[in-house]
């Protein structure tokens, strides 16, 4: 008999990782499906200091404590995954992977997340978070005082 979900969240940023989180405490068979790694944007973060209950911490190390509170709670988590084809209408949702794998749920969670635009310049890659920031508002402290460049 094939296996159908209570909630299936795609995407496993901080809005993925929460939401299975919260579904998996509250006793539902909760999916992850993210087509990157494991928290997303957070995981590329040198310094989250806004994050309520911690002063300071590396994005890496806040992915890996929500990662591991999911799954203390029976969520099951698969990242690297290339979703090709989706149905969210009728009462079981379907999503179908690359790879031929089809999960099926009675909900879907969307938490897809962002992607910073590049500029395309020289350097910009090398530079990428020492001196080049995609997050004015998390990043605002690091540049206090220093001549700057906004763009968009």
């Amino acid at each position: 008999m094939e296996k159908i979900y209570d909630v299936m969240i795609l995407g496993a940023g901080a809005a993925g990782l929460s939401a299975g989180i919260y579904a998996s405490r509250g006793k539902l068979d909760t999916l992850i499906l993210s087509e990157g790694v494991t928290g997303g944007q957070m995981v590329l973060t040198n310094e989250i200091a806004n994050y309520p209950g911690v002063e300071t911490i590396k994005g890496y190390e806040l992915v890996d404590i929500m990662r591991r509170q999911a799954k203390s709670f029976g969520c099951t988590i698969k990242t690297n995954v290339k979703i090709v084809r989706y149905q969210l209408a009728g009462e079981t949702k379907e999503v179908e992977l690359e790879d031929g794998r089809i999960f099926r749920a009675k909900s879907v969670i969307l938490a897809p997340g962002g992607k910073p635009r590049s500029l395309d310049i020289p350097g910009e890659k090398e530079f990428e978070g020492r001196g080049i920031s995609y997050c004015a508002t998390c990043d605002a402290d690091f540049f206090q005082d220093k001549r700057l460049i906004v763009v968009g």
